[in-house]
C-alpha cells in the first residue's frame, strides 16, 4: 500500500500513526541483525509503515532497496526507501528506480542529498525534483 493512503486513513480515522527508520548496515552480521530488529520491533509495536535510509553522500554501493523489499516480505510491513538523488549519474538512479519497482518497493522518498560533487554536474540531478 502506498504510505501517502496510510497516512490519509489514519488521518481520516483519527488515528496515531508511526514510522520507524533504519540504516542499511554494512556487514552481512548487521543486516541479519536488523532483520531480526525489525521483525521484533514490527511484531511489537505495528508501524505503519518502515524507511530504509540511503547511503551518506548518495552512495549507492549500500543495500537499501534488498533490505527494504526483505523487510517488507519478511514482516509484511510496507516499506519506504529513501533515494538520494544528487552524486549519481542519471543512468544509476534510473537503474536504482526499476531494481526498486523489481522488488516491489512502491515509496520512495526522493532527497537531494548532500552536494558532493563526484562526477561533471552535467551528469547528475541537482535537485530531487528532476527525477
Amino acid at each position: 500500500m502506498k504510505i501517502i493512503d496510510k497516512i490519509h486513513e489514519a488521518e481520516s480515522e483519527g488515528r496515531v500513526f508511526y514510522s520507524f527508520e533504519y540504516f542499511p548496515p554494512k556487514t552481512e552480521a548487521g543486516t541479519e541483525n536488523l532483520y531480526l530488529r525489525i521483525e521484533r520491533m514490527c511484531t511489537m509495536t505495528k508501524p505503519s509503515f518502515i524507511d530504509v535510509t540511503w547511503g551518506a553522500t548518495g552512495n549507492v554501493g549500500n543495500n537499501t532497496i534488498e533490505v527494504a523489499a526483505i523487510a517488507q516480505n519478511l514482516c509484511c510491513i510496507d516499506t519506504q526507501i529513501h533515494m538520494t538523488c544528487t552524486n549519481n549519474k542519471i543512468e544509476t538512479i534510473k537503474a536504482n528506480l526499476q531494481k526498486a519497482r523489481d522488488f516491489g518497493i512502491q515509496n520512495i522518498l526522493a532527497l537531494r542529498g548532500g552536494l558532493f560533487i563526484l562526477f561533471p554536474l552535467a551528469c547528475l540531478f541537482i535537485y530531487c525534483c528532476t527525477m
